[in-house]
């Protein structure tokens, strides 16, 4: 995918990094910026933020962005594991898919608990820096990213459905519910893929939720009559699971996989640090563990 590519220049800085990442993978499909004033939410339980409306949750969420580039982590978290190999990878740069401070939106907080102060401080310490990529880009690179999941299980045939941010729907030959199943535990590091509906329900309309679990993102891809089956990294349990199961009942044909979100993100992570590697050097793509466990 040559054409896709961003021009190769010099790469000095995480600030070089992050602009040739624009460059290369184009706009977002839909800025995703902070909605709390700062401190609202955590003046109550955790004494302060610094991240206000209008910031994006895309750019850089710790350390100095004008270090020089030493080498590059990717990864769909920036787990405390993850971390600690980047530092033995010598790469100061990590790049994460998924919020890493334990907050959706990254904001740091004045008084974290333990476990966050002491991820904080080695970062700190090892001057490590973190650029949260995730919202879904348009350029033909960054298409590829976002669909890299749909991808890696065999679908081909994506349907517009305007905006990439949106979600993703794509059509194929009819398929049984646990034979999709049997393709995302085979692409993904997941042990615990929830199913919500008939595991031989023959389906020939899949969607992909790519950013939210908000219900009324979601609602939208279920509730399309060419859709049978969902895919999601989580959802709301008291909101989305309700309406899909009323739909069963109801006689429509649906279903729903919840795979975990930072599972979902892994073959994006990938996809990334692949192309990562056509514009500069010292780039390791490193899987972040969801941290669950399947108990029999």
């Amino acid at each position: 995918m040559a054409a896709a590519t961003a021009p190769r220049g010099r790469i000095e800085t995480g600030r070089d990094l992050f602009e040739a990442i624009q460059t290369g993978l184009g706009p977002e499909a839909h800025r995703h910026w902070g909605v709390d004033p700062p401190g609202t939410r955590d003046r109550v339980i955790a004494g302060g933020s610094y991240r206000a409306i209008g910031a994006l949750v895309d750019g850089f969420r710790a350390g100095d962005s004008d270090v020089p580039v030493t080498g590059i982590v990717v990864t769909a978290r920036a787990s405390t594991l993850v971390l600690q190999k980047a530092i033995e990878l010598g790469a100061n740069i990590v790049i994460s898919r998924s919020a890493f401070y334990g907050d959706s939106q990254d904001r740091p907080v004045a008084r974290p608990e333990p476990a966050l102060a002491e991820k904080i401080e080695l970062i700190a310490a090892h001057k490590l820096v973190v650029l949260r990529l995730q919202d879904a880009r348009t350029g033909p690179a960054g298409v590829g990213i976002a669909t890299a999941l749909p991808t890696a299980i065999g679908l081909r045939t994506g349907r517009k459905i305007g905006n990439l941010a949106d979600g993703l729907v794509y059509a194929t030959p009819p398929i049984a519910v646990l034979a999709v199943v049997r393709r995302i535990k085979a692409a993904l590091p997941t042990q615990t893929v929830r199913l919500v509906g008939d595991p031989a329900l023959r389906v020939s309309g899949i969607a992909f939720a790519t950013e939210t679990n908000r219900p009324n993102a979601i609602t939208p891809l279920i509730a399309r009559p060419d859709v049978n089956l969902l895919v999601c990294g989580e959802v709301h349990e008291t909101e989305t699971t309700p309406y899909v199961m009323d739909s069963i009942a109801l006689g429509q044909r649906k279903a729903m996989l919840v795979i975990g979100s930072i599972a979902m993100e892994e073959p994006p992570a990938r996809k990334l640090a692949a192309w990562l590697r056509t514009i500069t050097g010292s780039v390791t793509y490193v899987p972040a563990n969801e941290g669950l466990i399947d108990v029999v």
